[in-house]
């Protein structure tokens, strides 16, 4: 009877339409990081690491040791909080960060509203024109909330 009972559940069909969810959230007992869905490209796990590759080719990883879910959600439920690195700050109504590559800035709906390549190894990126409220500048693996 159980068997004929678990066929039965497993058969039945168990869908969400996919456009109720906008972010696929990785927490882990450091952060909790989300990434908009319709920017991920491939999930992967590679050595001890869960690995979100997007379509701008940015990775956002977590130790599988640390990772306690994955879920999904309409809105983005958090970002790793840092107020300050040494990599990534705020100075002036300016974002500073130091590291190569491309440093992103995303607005709170998750969308890319400025973009700025390393300088020697230094970015600079005003958020003069920009209206007030939540951003997010991401260098690397480093990501940062920025209230303006």
């Amino acid at each position: 009877m159980k068997k004929f009972l678990l066929s039965l559940l497993l058969a039945l069909p168990l869908t969400v339409a996919a456009d109720t969810y906008n972010y696929l959230n990785i927490t882990s007992t450091e952060s909790v990081q989300s990434v908009a869905l319709k920017t991920v490209k491939k999930i992967i796990f590679e050595g001890a690491n869960i690995k979100v590759i997007t379509t701008g080719n940015q990775t956002v990883e977590a130790p599988l040791s640390t990772l306690s879910k994955i879920t999904f959600t309409d809105i983005a439920v958090g970002v790793k909080d840092v107020a300050q690195s040494d990599r990534l700050c705020i100075e002036h109504g300016r974002i500073v960060a130091q590291g190569n590559g491309l440093l992103l800035l995303f607005n709170a709906s998750g969308q890319l509203v400025r973009q700025m390549p390393s300088n020697d190894g230094r970015h600079e990126v005003s958020l003069d024109g920009l209206p007030r409220g939540l951003y997010i500048a991401k260098l690397g693996n480093r990501t940062v909330k920025i209230l303006h």
